[in-house]
């Protein structure tokens, strides 16, 4: 239990090393870009004594390393500020986004996950068979599919051409707003189909081509024999070498999950769905700096905080895993 309590205070320590170096990072790159951002609210009326008064109050005359130890602060805070364009607090937006964009990927990865581990399991159970073949095959196909190119197709045939499912967005015009009169709704499952359907495409292969491989050192353990000699159904065989061979899919889930969560840009812009890449892409192009650097930040926390759970369960569900 020591070993375990000393182990999660390195990787906590090592967690907050990484966001500050993410935050530094991000306050180098937004010092750097062109452009300036009070441009949007000084026109030509004003004189340069009332543009230097509005600096100063935005604190853009500060020096730098106030300027930074101010934004550390705000960001540890979760202190976003105020948009730039859409006169609301940045927190707010966020929220909203970050909810919008779970309700893409969760479904779509909670069916990748589960198709691709029965998928892979009985792939690499049933080795050299032409089901395993065609698996392995359509698997790299999808996986090395580019996704938005995927998505620009089945945009194109799905709703241009046949005109059975609508081209973008979360609902129709006058749809429901709430979270849960959304989630019942038959409007938003319906236009969940064709990103969900691309999502599901390149996300499946993973978990597909990762119990393969596991289910194949699997197959080869002693327990198995010993399980055929006492006489178990090879059905049950099958789920206990499963078993053992979803260890790995621990991690990849968070990893993937994590990797989804900021890759998904893309799609939300091919789709028109209003989630937090869509709002990240917009912010940059308005020089909304707020929007966007809260929304570099909300990524970056989501991926390491899935990396950090993984390393967890990981111990939890692997008794031979020792931190020590």
């Amino acid at each position: 239990m020591q070993g375990f309590r000393r182990y999660v205070i390195r990787r906590l320590m090592l967690l907050v090393f990484v966001i500050w170096c993410i935050l530094t990072i991000m306050f180098g790159l937004f010092q750097l870009l062109p452009g300036d951002p009070t441009s949007i609210f000084i026109d030509s009326n004003f004189s340069p004594d009332m543009i230097e008064r509005q600096k100063d109050l935005w604190g853009l005359n500060d020096p730098i390393w106030l300027q930074y130890l101010r934004y550390i602060r705000n960001m540890a805070l979760f202190d976003f500020g105020q948009s730039f364009f859409q006169i609301a607090p940045v927190s707010e937006i966020m929220a909203d986004k970050v909810k919008n964009t779970a309700l893409m990927i969760v479904p779509a990865l909670v069916i990748s996950i589960v198709l691709g581990t029965i998928i892979g399991a009985i792939a690499g159970w049933r080795r050299g068979s032409k089901f395993e073949q065609s698996t392995v095959a359509t698997s790299l196909f999808l996986h090395s599919a580019p996704s938005f190119f995927v998505g620009i197709l089945v945009l194109m045939v799905f709703s241009y051409q046949l005109r059975w499912l609508p081209p973008g967005g979360m609902v129709s015009l006058g749809g429901p707003d709430g979270f849960w009169e959304m989630i019942v709704a038959r409007d938003y499952w319906v236009h969940l189909i064709l990103p969900g359907l691309v999502l599901v495409s390149r996300e499946i292969t993973g978990p597909i081509l990762l119990l393969r491989s596991s289910m194949l050192e699997v197959k080869g353990s002693d327990f198995l024999d010993i399980l055929r000699a006492k006489g178990l159904p090879e059905r049950q065989i099958v789920t206990h070498a499963t078993r053992n061979a979803l260890l790995p899919l621990v991690t990849y889930i968070a990893v993937m999950t994590g990797l989804l969560f900021q890759g998904q840009v893309l799609l939300e812009i091919i789709f028109a769905w209003p989630g937090i890449g869509r709002e990240l892409v917009q912010a940059l192009n308005d020089l909304d700096y707020p929007v966007a650097q809260a929304a570099l930040y909300v990524m970056a926390l989501v991926t390491l905080a899935l990396n950090f759970i993984a390393d967890l369960l990981y111990g939890v569900i692997d008794p031979r895993v020792t931190y020590e």
